[in-house]
């Protein structure tokens, strides 16, 4: 059979958004699930409590280890959060905390590996900054090896008072690292130093977004000579061509996600590019949909549906490894929503809807 893990995580404890929202902490902790894609299948295998808003992991890809922030506004009596590294057991998902280390900000809310898996990368919303930590011999994690802080703001006096780093971003080669800042529309430009663990700011490789867009998490698409980059507060995607030696952005299009003549509020939320490279996906909060684009040649996106995403708040998504399916994480209904995705055109139907699931945040697959 064709199977894949996936684990998810959420808010624990009720918890203030960067829009002004509290959300209620329902969620128990990070959860282990096995997704059959021959049949569509979805069977909840191991809950592991106790984690402090665990809203966003990553799992290694070749290691049964996982990292998840907790996105706190405080620990220890200090502003700021943490992450944890923890070993799977492989055969039955559960988790085994190996440490936790501070993130140097409050409210981290993304992780990212570097390109050889030697450092984790954590941004902080409300501290405006991020930082990078050694994975260890033994996947734990070290003290933080490099902290950076953002400075200034953006044109919404509300959303963009201050920086809001939200994304950390690979370029094609690695030698490059884009951080995604809501607050300040823009893809902060650095060039990686691995070795040491550093990431140097360099302003010409900058990439801008519109003002008032609140830029916050991009993909490159399979040859890297284009990046999708998903808005929170337009709900729109930008299309940049991309210089690979260069490292440099040029903006082509930008296009709206949302349906024609819709004005429920709404905020962008995650971006996912098919393994066929033929389609882009993205989640909308608020309205409650996933937009379909098709890449046409050229880079350039063409929206082909707008689905409902069967319940409130799809904050997260994935991709089912090959293709197949679309499985949507609901924060307020509790619920994922298993969406098969059609091999001619890329479009969505949903097959079924899990309901045994609390506060779903994030998506975090892991072939096993």
């Amino acid at each position: 059979m064709n199977m894949f893990y996936f684990f998810t995580g959420g808010y624990t404890e009720p918890t203030k958004m960067g829009s002004g929202e509290i959300v209620p902490g329902r969620c128990r902790g990070i959860t282990c699930y096995e997704f059959n894609e021959e049949t569509g299948g979805l069977t909840q295998l191991a809950k592991t409590p106790s984690v402090p808003n665990p809203s966003y992991i990553l799992v290694d890809p070749e290691a049964p280890y996982l990292y998840c922030v907790n996105e706190l506004k405080e620990y220890g009596g200090v502003d700021g959060s943490t992450v944890s590294a923890y070993k799977i057991e492989a055969e039955t998902g559960e988790l085994k905390l190996l440490n936790r280390q501070f993130t140097c900000g409050a409210d981290a809310c993304y992780l990212a590996f570097s390109p050889d898996r030697n450092y984790l990368m954590t941004a902080n919303y409300s501290g405006g900054s991020f930082c990078l930590f050694p994975i260890l011999a033994d996947h734990s994690l070290g003290h933080a090896s490099f902290v950076l802080r953002h400075k200034g703001k953006g044109i919404n006096v509300e959303r963009q008072e201050s920086p809001h780093p939200h994304q950390m971003l690979l370029s094609p080669g690695g030698q490059y690292v884009y951080v995604a800042d809501l607050g300040l529309d823009c893809l902060m430009g650095y060039v990686a130093d691995w070795k040491k663990g550093w990431l140097l700011p360099k302003e010409e490789l900058d990439i801008h977004g519109i003002p008032g867009q609140g830029v916050r998490h991009g993909t490159f698409d399979g040859d890297g000579t284009h990046l999708y980059v998903m808005t929170e507060m337009a709900c729109q995607v930008n299309v940049y061509r991309y210089d690979k030696e260069s490292g440099h952005g040029e903006l082509v299009q930008t296009i709206s996600a949302m349906p024609e003549n819709c004005d429920i509020p709404s905020l962008g939320a995650a971006i996912r590019l098919h393994p066929n490279g033929k389609w882009l996906y993205v989640s909308v909060r608020g309205s409650n949909h996933l937009a379909v684009f098709h890449i046409d040649k050229g880079g350039k996106l063409r929206l082909i549906q707008i689905q409902d995403s069967g319940g409130e708040i799809p904050r997260d998504f994935i991709l089912s490894p090959g293709g197949r399916y679309l499985l949507a994480g609901h924060q307020d209904t509790d619920t994922i929503c298993v969406f098969k995705i059609d091999s001619e055109s890329g479009k969505l139907t949903l097959d079924h809807t899990d309901k045994n699931v609390y506060c779903v945040t994030v998506l975090a697959p892991w072939k096993n």
